[in-house]
């Protein structure tokens, strides 16, 4: 018994989805520029049809009898907000509709960074900032992205929100922390509306302005070297730093060095058999200062040499002894051999 009632439900329900006919646009979901012309085209199946049109607040198109397809043509859209349904009247049952979701769009008229740069001019680092960027004249607004670069380097995306259909003007706001590492790089943004279509809108960019940003030096190099003093004895120091300003040097040397010996503020020093000890060269400017310490040591000595050294000093000894002893035997002087006994003569 069970089984046939739920036989009946499911041939209900499945005549009852069908309906007496069936309604497609196409496209179903549509995208138009304001200002540029917009077409979609009505198609009934089912029933035989009796007529087919469309309703909308500015585009309605009167009941067309005797078609099956029925096109929508607009030539210049020039409203930012469009309802459009399309119905069809089968011979028999309830008419047929479905409505067409249409987006209106239009690019800012500019997006632009300048203003807010120019309020703030000179930066430090460590501080915080806040770089607004007007967009103007863009619509709508709940699609609309605003994404931020320093460099080519993708630092922060900003979403709307709003149920406003024309265009509007809008302020992206960043906020950073200045870096050091951000003097001397452009700083912009682009405006995107995301309307999921192929290809899309395109986007919009600001101008690419320059950041100025004051930091402490920093070192090129590590931040403290240890070095050996080689057998040239001419030792190299590298204390080049960046910063803004231009960093200035100081150099600090053991008591035993010469005062000649390091000369006035430059970054690279080269020095000509110093002594062992702790260098310190101090790289300032007027946001701070860096100090970095050079400790050079004496060589080890080349194990290798020395027994060569050594070897050729022996070898050197051995040969003058033997000689020495040759050259007495020849002359008379000694012999390492025993001498035969002496034999009385008979006469």
């Amino acid at each position: 018994m069970w089984k046939l009632l739920v036989f009946i439900f499911l041939t209900f329900q499945t005549v009852s989805s069908q309906g007496p006919c069936e309604v497609v646009i196409s496209p179903q979901q549509s995208v138009v520029k304001f200002g540029d012309p917009f077409t979609a085209t009505c198609n009934a199946s089912g029933s035989e049809i009796e007529g087919m049109g469309w309703e909308s607040p500015h585009f309605g198109k009167s009941l067309t009898e005797g078609i099956s397809s029925l096109p929508l043509q607009i030539d210049k859209v020039e409203v930012w907000k469009i309802d459009l349904m399309c119905y069809a009247t089968p011979s028999d049952g309830d008419q047929c509709t479905t409505d067409l979701e249409v987006t209106v769009y239009k690019t800012p008229d500019s997006v632009s960074v300048s203003e807010s740069l120019d309020e703030i001019g000179v930066m430090r680092e460590g501080q915080p900032y806040e770089i607004e960027s007007s967009i103007l004249n863009v619509a709508p607004i709940r699609y609309l992205s605003v994404i931020w670069y320093i460099g080519s380097v993708f630092v922060y995306e900003e979403h709307f929100e709003g149920s406003d259909d024309g265009p509007i003007n809008v302020l992206s706001v960043l906020k950073m922390t200045a870096n050091g590492s951000h003097d001397g790089s452009e700083i912009w943004c682009t405006a995107k509306l995301n309307l999921r279509t192929e290809g899309g809108p395109p986007s919009r960019e600001s101008v690419q302005h320059r950041l100025t940003v004051l930091y402490t030096p920093v070192c090129s190099e590590p931040a403290n070297e240890t070095l050996e003093i080689p057998a040239s004895g001419n030792v190299t120091l590298n204390c080049s730093a960046k910063g803004n300003p231009k960093p200035s040097y100081s150099w600090h040397y053991p008591q035993n060095m010469p005062n000649t010996a390091i000369n006035g503020n430059h970054s690279i020093q080269t020095l000509s058999s110093p002594p062992p000890g702790v260098y310190t060269c101090t790289a300032s400017n007027s946001q701070g200062t860096t100090v970095k310490y050079f400790t050079l040591i004496e060589a080890e000595r080349d194990q290798t040499t020395f027994g060569v050294l050594l070897g050729v000093f022996l070898t050197l000894i051995f040969i003058l002894t033997v000689g020495g002893a040759l050259f007495w035997r020849f002359r008379g002087g000694f012999s390492f051999k025993s001498c035969p006994p002496r034999r009385s003569s008979v006469i």
